[in-house]
């Protein structure tokens, strides 16, 4: 806590400053002044909880500035000193809530009694305040969650409003802003909404006058916060764009967010009308960045779909089994940039979609005897595509896979068509612990001793060994994923015997699969 004293004498404050032990009472910091003007100076600076002050001193006595300390520091305790038993000093102090009044010549140990009075007085207020504070937020809160939905009981919610302050008459102008966070709000750190929305500007101009603001907000879910701005008249543009830039600015630099602006309505039976629109932009979030702010009746950037889904499909998988590169590229970007933005697609059509494409282009890869590296048996291409939480997202892993299609097309010689089914047959049943030569060879249609001599001369491996380093391949992908125990990554990949799974493992990689996990964890 703070002190400052105030004394016109040298000696006085020096004495109290010395000879007590202040820091047994939690005094931190002790501020020093000479008469009442000064003092006024270092409490607008300082903002000192509990002030000692002499009464008789040059050009502001203390009750004069005791008076001026009501206006700009109300929480102040103040301890009046004096050596004059004045009765009129004594009434000016009681009336401006002195703590006490101390004598001099000054006592310590009744200087230390009214500091630990004015201590406990604070430390009372401000458990009151904070007590006022939460059940005002609490009445907010639970004011801003019945909003969302059609008044049941108009009169009880007007109720709240007066006793929260908010005007309601003439008719409030509403605008609900919503914010959907990518993770829980419990869990971003270094976000605390109280304070990052007490920050926000709450005001505006209209005509040379200045309006306010009134916030209610709420949370849902732990994922959106829901905030109503209150107004009595139409905020302006200029001002809802300040309002949002500020709100980015505090969010930006701890979490992934979108902002949706709902419908500006008059009248606060209409908050749910601004409330359901804001919602339903936010639907539209796929098709946006993250930390996009998303208007209204905004006009998509990109230009309309450009194809049908079938048009789209057949160009693609033509182009691709021309191995078109640009007009493969091409394809896709065209709907891409017809997508951004779009306010009238439902994101699960456009997932179904490069669900679609990716089928495309696995199915034309096996034409071409190309094994694209996917993660068949941990993600599959719906669980990426799933993971996707935006259109840019879903994009990039298309373009990725393209990317090594085409990479995979440029460097690679044509397979031999029976090591290529051997190698597909061997991707799709590796998980199989019993999978032989023998099921591998009756696949093919060809004999044991056969299948062995060619696959040898055409890999330089041999197909025991092909198989267990694919295996151990997909085992060092799942080590990575601390989702997965030990013991059912060697069921996955084939190993009924966790001990037997865990020596092959060391002797084709050099370390334990629990050193390999600790080594390579993300």
């Amino acid at each position: 806590m703070k002190l400052l004293i105030v004394d016109d004498e040298d000696l006085t404050r020096e004495g109290l400053v010395s000879t007590i032990d202040w820091s047994s009472l939690n005094i931190n910091y002790i501020y020093q002044a000479d008469d009442g003007l000064n003092a006024l100076a270092l409490i607008r600076k300082y903002k000192p909880e509990i002030i000692l002050s002499d009464i008789r001193m040059p050009r502001m006595n203390g009750i004069e500035m005791a008076e001026k300390i009501r206006e700009i520091a109300p929480d102040s305790s103040i301890i009046f000193m004096s050596g004059y038993s004045d009765k009129e000093y004594l009434k000016s102090a009681i009336k401006l809530k002195a703590i006490r009044y101390v004598e001099k010549p000054i006592d310590t140990d009744e200087v230390i009694e009214a500091v630990k009075e004015a201590i406990a007085h604070f430390e009372l207020s401000e458990l009151n305040k904070n007590s006022q504070y939460l059940r005002r937020q609490e009445l907010a809160n639970k004011l801003a969650y019945q909003l969302l939905y059609p008044l049941e009981d108009s009169k009880s919610v007007l109720d709240s409003l007066k006793q929260l302050d908010i005007p309601v008459s003439p008719p409030s102008h509403i605008t609900t802003v919503m914010v959907k966070f990518t993770e829980s709000i419990a869990n971003i750190k270094k976000l605390s909404l109280e304070e990052s929305l007490a920050e926000l500007p709450f005001s505006y101009t209209l005509h040379g006058k200045k309006e306010t603001i009134y916030p209610l907000y709420t949370t849902k879910q732990d994922e959106y916060l829901i905030l109503h701005l209150i107004s009595p008249d139409v905020i302006p543009d200029i001002s809802l764009n300040r309002f949002l830039l500020s709100l980015e600015e505090k969010l930006n630099p701890v979490c992934r967010y979108f902002i949706a602006l709902g419908r500006s309505v008059t009248g606060i039976e209409k908050t749910p009308v601004s409330y359901q629109s804001a919602l339903l932009l936010l639907q539209s979030s796929f098709f946006y960045d993250y930390n996009s702010v998303i208007l209204p009746q905004e006009k998509t950037s990109g230009s309309p779909l450009y194809e049908d889904i079938s048009g789209i499909l057949s160009r693609f998988t033509d182009s691709l089994s021309n191995k078109e590169k640009e007009k493969v590229y091409d394809c896709i970007n065209k709907l891409y940039q017809s997508l951004k933005g779009s306010q009238n697609v439902l994101a699960n059509h456009i997932k179904d979609l490069y669900y679609k494409l990716f089928i495309a282009m696995n199915d034309t890869a096996l034409s071409f005897h190309i094994h694209l590296h996917t993660d068949d048996s941990v993600y599959s291409i719906w669980d990426s595509i799933s993971g996707s939480n935006t259109l840019t997202e879903l994009h990039a892993l298309l373009i990725d896979r393209l990317d090594q299609f085409f990479r995979m097309c440029e460097n690679s010689m044509e397979e031999n068509s029976t090591v290529f089914m051997i190698k597909d047959y061997i991707s799709r049943n590796y998980s199989n612990e019993s999978l032989s030569v023998k099921d591998i060879s009756e696949h093919v249609f060809l004999s044991s001793s056969y299948v062995c001599t060619l696959f040898k001369s055409e890999t330089g491996q041999t197909l025991n060994q092909y198989l267990t380093d694919y295996r151990i391949e997909k085992a060092k992908k799942l080590l990575q994923d601390p989702r997965y125990k030990i013991t059912d990554i060697s069921e996955k990949v084939g190993y009924t015997d966790g001990n037997y799974f865990g020596k092959t493992f060391k002797r084709t990689v050099g370390l334990s699969p629990s050193e390999y996990r600790e080594k390579y964890k993300p």
